[in-house]
């Protein structure tokens, strides 16, 4: 299972596209004071529906016009208050992080229109913030799956969102970017001579995500490791370390993982890296543990799929069928919950039932041909985890009967 390895590296992106505006162009207020109410809720209800809408149908100006830009960079300079004081970065670092979050929208979107699922899954409100919260579902098969927590802000009557919780890099985009513009913005001016950024390591730091955005990610990685002043011990550069090494060899990200932990044992916000790492581990039990916690939390019934996945490794087949069961009847359309039923009845060797299933599938508007490729078809490694199904008696006679 891969983790996702676009979103968390936004922050990166921002710092890419800095130039000049004038601080005088904006007004900032960062107080949250939304009431808990009826009224509200139903508000906060059709913002969460808004979004997943506008990454649905390709609207990425829709979702721009509902970041609160204002409030977010308030909360950046709130959070690294030596931004203010060079006038110059600032005003550079206004206008880049306005330009930076536009991409936001449009990098959620190639994400669904490239198969991933970017899905409102509840929302909640925080008494002590004072505000609502929106989490949204960011899964696909390739990339494995990322949670987004948007925090609510009220402009007027109109409800917006001013930043955004990334499970994947464990904090809010907003201390992500104020760290970050941290290590390259100079404390102070001497005698008018520019102080450097004092943090070791930030040159290499950014050549190297200039190699992972060309591809390069073995080179990246090279250039991580070389890094070992007190940087490398950030947490956010152990995560931005695994995503790189995600994308070379199986031993490099568990290494990469197991650095990550060992570093911050007890943090609760690495919980999906710790998910990969038992999964890699074939630590199974402790996989699956470690969703019902996340689970809990989230009250995400999706991650029953994930589950069902852990369960199948696990060959615990009885549990991984209950929990591919209840997506299939929950998600109807989710082709994925419906492959891993199918694949779990096979390997229990439940033939006639994968066969009725099969049948179940058709009814429901699958085209039988279509079916019969991915049954009879090898993947892209050259294996098939139906061929005992397609070397079958029964399996033979459903598809005789089928083409009568």
């Amino acid at each position: 299972m891969r983790l996702p390895k676009l979103i968390p590296s936004l922050s990166f992106c921002l710092l890419f596209t800095l130039c000049a505006v004038s601080q005088d162009t904006i007004g900032l207020n960062p107080k949250d004071t939304i009431t808990y109410n009826e009224s509200n809720s139903q508000k906060v209800l059709a913002l969460g529906q808004l979004i997943e809408d506008s990454a649905f149908n390709n609207q990425p100006d829709s979702l721009i016009s509902k970041w609160y830009k204002n409030v977010f960079i308030k909360r950046v300079l709130d959070l690294n208050p030596s931004i203010n004081q060079n006038k110059d970065y600032l005003d550079a670092f206004i206008i880049g992080v306005k330009k930076g979050v536009d991409k936001f929208p449009n990098e959620i979107i190639s994400e669904v229109q490239n198969g991933a699922y970017y899905d409102f899954i509840n929302y909640r409100y925080d008494h002590e913030l004072q505000t609502y919260y929106v989490l949204f579902r960011l899964y696909s098969a390739v990339g494995g799956m990322n949670y987004h927590d948007y925090r609510v802000h009220k402009n007027g009557d109109e409800m917006m969102f001013s930043d955004i919780y990334i499970y994947l890099s464990g904090e809010e985009l907003s201390k992500t970017m104020a760290r970050v513009m941290g290590y390259v913005i100079p404390d102070k001016k001497i005698l008018g001579m520019i102080q450097p950024a004092k943090k070791e390591g930030v040159d290499q730091l950014f050549q190297t995500i200039k190699f992972k955005n060309s591809g390069n990610f073995k080179m990246a990685y090279q250039l991580l490791k070389g890094i070992t002043s007190e940087i490398s011990k950030e947490k956010f550069f152990l995560i931005f370390k695994t995503l790189i090494a995600s994308n070379l060899d199986d031993d490099i990200y568990l290494a990469a993982l197991e650095e990550l932990i060992s570093t911050y044992p007890n943090d609760p916000t690495i919980v999906l890296n710790k998910i990969d790492y038992h999964i890699y581990k074939e630590n199974y039990f402790e996989a699956i543990q470690v969703i019902n916690q996340l689970q809990e939390y989230t009250e995400d019934d999706f991650l029953n799929f994930l589950k069902a996945n852990v369960a199948f490794m696990d060959k615990n087949y009885d549990f991984a069928l209950n929990n591919y069961k209840y997506t299939i009847q929950n998600y109807p359309d989710f082709f994925e919950g419906q492959a891993g039923y199918l694949s779990t009845l096979v390997l229990m060797k439940k033939f006639k039932d994968a066969t009725t299933y099969i049948d179940t599938l058709i009814e429901d508007g699958y085209d039988r041909d279509d079916l019969i490729n991915y049954i009879e078809e090898d993947d892209i490694n050259g294996e098939n985890i139906l061929d005992i199904l397609v070397a079958s008696k029964t399996y033979k006679t459903w598809k005789l009967n089928a083409k009568n």
